[in-house]
């Protein structure tokens, strides 16, 4: 009986002491609106006027962000930086100086000047010493609130927050931030507040893009059959979370050909008909579960920071909020995706699908001949005329541009572009005029509504070896035109005179010293009277 009186007095015993240790737990639960020396670092509602007048020379912006979607387990980063009136600037030092001449109440200053001079920062803010881990002293405090739970960095005018995303409920949330600045010892003035929505999910975040080569409007999800379209994922993960994770692609274009499995973030299908599809994508991700990992002894170091304490370059404190004063819950709940934790592995999906169109167009374009205008007739123009003889497949282009550029195809001379109506087979000649000879880079790309083709081709044009062929043929024309014209003459003035014979003495012995030379008329005579013996 003893016994039992004694257990029971223990039992009361043990029961009031939890009661007193829970009662002690739950008030020891910091609340920040308790303790916070509202004097030294004053609380300012949304709204209040305050903030207009808190910046000297105008009231200061804020740009907020963040790079949500976030997949549960992975860390966010929220971003912000302050905007600073028009009528100052910031140095790279961090330094905020008027960036012209101002005058405030009364009170001028210079351009340069700094808007708050710089004091002793030896201040500690409520819970964390106003200091990073670079040493240095910013003049800025952020005060960041979600989950319950608010984050107190200590940066410059720029400034960023990576927290941990475990065991929070999938939906969309609202980060807020108030900014403090510091002025003078043992205070600090609120300039601003701003806040920013995102979003926590089970499925990967990822985006797909289609493209096809010689796409003529790549937003209209319109494709050419027999002709490669490129799928290209881009997972958004830019915390890492799935860099250590076998992340796998199920490829289903819609078209009965089969499915795709790969593990490359591009691929390539090519439709062979035209009509309506459905492609679809399903990702799946096997994330080694970091709770199964075998745990190493370490050496217990002082200094070492908690798993969960977000990540950030500045000095920062995290606090939890009382219950009562969580007012940020998520606005839109999604369904938590159980995760599968076979094998200390956790499994997570996503899957995407779009309705494309493959329609016929011009499949090809083909440069088949190059001819230089050649004939015995042709002005010096037309002799610089080029030939280019094309075909296409497909269907019929409605318009032909060609861009005749360098041998590189780097620097373009000529750009031509016309309306056509290519024949059944799909055949046209494109005719062009060279000033110069020399190696061109031709392009010709055909294209109707849907659809783009172009083909490319260098060309070795020759046109002044053909003006010399022609001028070798004029001058050879000319000089048989020339001699049959003295001939001609001669043969004329021959007939006319042979009736009048003029009486000469018989040379004097002294000239027989001259009979070994004669003139070239003289030999010209004597050839037309030997060849003429009928008329004597």
């Amino acid at each position: 009986m003893k016994l039992l009186s004694r257990l029971l007095l223990l039992s009361c015993f043990s029961v009031t002491l939890t009661r007193h240790v829970d009662r002690t737990n739950t008030n020891s639960r910091l609340n920040p609106y308790q303790i916070w020396n509202t004097k030294q670092f004053p609380v300012w509602k949304h709204g209040d006027p305050r903030y207009k007048t808190s910046w000297r020379g105008g009231e200061v912006k804020f740009d907020v962000s963040n790079d949500a979607p976030t997949l549960t387990g992975a860390k966010i980063t929220f971003t912000i930086d302050i905007v600073f009136p028009h009528n100052q600037k910031l140095r790279p030092d961090g330094r905020v100086v008027w960036a012209e001449k101002a005058s405030i109440n009364g009170t001028q200053f210079r351009e340069g000047e700094p808007v708050y001079p710089e004091g002793n920062l030896v201040d500690v803010f409520p819970h964390a010493p106003l200091h990073n881990l670079r040493d240095k002293k910013p003049p800025y405090v952020f005060v960041w609130k979600t989950w319950g739970k608010y984050w107190q960095v200590c940066d410059g005018p720029s400034s960023s927050l990576t927290i941990a995303t475990d065991d929070v409920p999938i939906g969309s949330f609202t980060m807020d931030v108030v900014i403090y600045h510091y002025r003078k010892r043992d205070k600090f003035i609120p300039i601003g507040y701003a806040s920013t929505q995102f979003s926590i999910t089970d499925q990967i975040p990822f985006s797909v893009s289609l493209t096809q080569v010689n796409d003529k409007d790549e937003k209209d999800q319109k494709f050419i059959q027999n002709r490669a379209v490129a799928f290209s994922i881009t997972l958004h993960d830019p915390s890492q979370y799935l860099s250590q994770s076998d992340v796998t692609f199920n490829w289903d274009f819609g078209d009965r050909s089969g499915t795709v499995i790969s593990r490359e973030l591009t691929v390539t299908h090519t439709y062979l008909t035209s009509g309506s599809f459905r492609p679809r994508i399903v990702i799946q991700a096997a994330i080694p579960d970091p709770s199964c990992a075998p745990k190493q002894p370490t050496e217990a170091n002082p200094t070492a920071s908690i798993d969960d304490t977000p990540e950030t370059t500045a000095s920062l404190t995290e606090m939890m909020l009382e219950e009562d004063s969580v007012e940020d819950q998520g606005r839109v709940i999604i369904k938590r995706q159980a995760a599968n934790t076979d094998d200390c592995v956790i499994y997570r999906y996503g899957s995407f699908s779009t309705e494309i169109q493959i329609i016929e167009g011009i499949e090809s374009v083909q440069i088949v001949r190059v001819a230089v205008a050649e004939g015995f007739l042709l002005t010096e123009m037309e002799r610089n005329i080029v030939d280019f003889t094309v075909t296409c497949q497909g269907s019929p282009p409605t318009e032909v541009c060609t861009v005749v550029s360098d041998a590189d195809c780097h620097v373009p001379f000529m750009t031509i572009c016309t309306a056509v109506s290519p024949s059944a087979d799909c055949q046209l000649i494109l005719r062009h005029s060279f000033n110069d000879s020399g190696i061109f880079c031709i392009n010709v790309s055909m294209t109707n509504d849907d659809s783009l083709a172009v083909a490319n081709a260098r060309v070795d044009i020759n046109i002044a070896g053909s003006r010399f062929a022609s001028a070798g043929v004029i001058a050879v024309m000319l000089g048989i035109l020339t001699m049959a014209s003295v001939l001609g003459s001669v043969a004329y003035a021959y007939k006319r005179l042979k009736g009048y014979q003029k009486l000469i003495e018989a040379p004097a012995a002294c000239q027989t010293k001259s009979g070994g030379t004669s003139s070239v008329p003289v030999l010209f005579w004597g050839l037309l009277n030997q060849q003429t013996p009928g008329h004597k």
